[in-house]
C-alpha cells in the first residue's frame, strides 16, 4: 500500500488531513486519502525554514510556536519532541513510510522540498551528541558566547568556552 502511494490508516501527521477517497477496500470500507492541510503546512515549512536558516532545534521551535500563540492540532502548546516528530518524518518531502518500506515521491504530498528537508537532516545529525567529537556545524546559535563550545584550541584540540570572573 505505501509503495502504491496509500496512506494505511490512523491519525493524519500534522500538516495534512484525511479525505474520503470514494474507493472501497476489501472489506467495504471507505478508503481515505492524505491531502494537505494549508493552514498546518504553513506551520510545517516555518518549522523547517527556521531549523535550517536560523538553526533552531527542536527545544527552540518548541518554545518560539508557544511564545507566538500557535497551537498545535489539539489546540495545546508545542512539545519539542512533536516537533522531532515532524522534522524527521519523510512525509513531509512526499515519501510514505512503513517500517522499512519507503514510497517513491508523490508531489502531491510534499510540503518541504526535497532539498530543504536533506538539509534539515544534515543539520540536525551534525548537531547531535554522536558527532560531537567531530562537529562542523554551531552547537549554540543563539546567545552573548556564541563560539564558545564551536572553537577548538590549535594545539590541544580541546573547545574553548567562555568564563567569567567575578571581582
Amino acid at each position: 500500500m505505501v509503495e502504491e502511494g496509500r496512506f494505511r490508516g490512523g491519525n493524519a501527521p500534522y500538516g495534512y488531513r484525511l479525505e474520503k477517497s470514494g474507493i472501497l477496500n476489501k472489506r467495504k470500507h471507505e478508503v481515505y486519502k492524505l491531502v494537505i492541510d494549508e493552514d498546518e503546512a504553513r506551520v510545517v515549512r516555518m518549522m523547517f525554514d527556521l531549523c535550517v536558516s536560523s538553526g533552531f532545534g527542536r527545544w527552540r521551535l518548541a518554545n518560539f510556536l508557544n511564545e507566538q500563540g500557535i497551537k498545535n492540532r489539539k489546540g495545546q502548546n508545542w512539545h519539542d519532541a512533536s516537533i522531532g516528530r515532524i522534522l524527521y518524518n519523510p512525509m513531509y518531502k512526499g515519501i510514505l513510510r512503513s517500517g522499512e518500506t519507503y514510497s517513491g515521491p508523490f508531489e502531491e504530498l510534499q510540503i518541504i522540498k526535497p532539498k530543504l528537508f536533506d538539509m534539515a537532516q544534515r543539520l540536525m545529525r551534525e548537531r547531535s551528541n554522536e558527532r560531537k567529537e567531530h562537529r562542523t556545524v554551531p552547537l549554540n546559535t543563539t546567545g552573548q558566547s556564541l563560539l564558545s563550545g564551536n572553537v577548538f584550541c590549535g594545539h590541544c584540540g580541546g573547545r574553548l568556552v567562555l568564563t567569567t570572573m567575578y571581582p
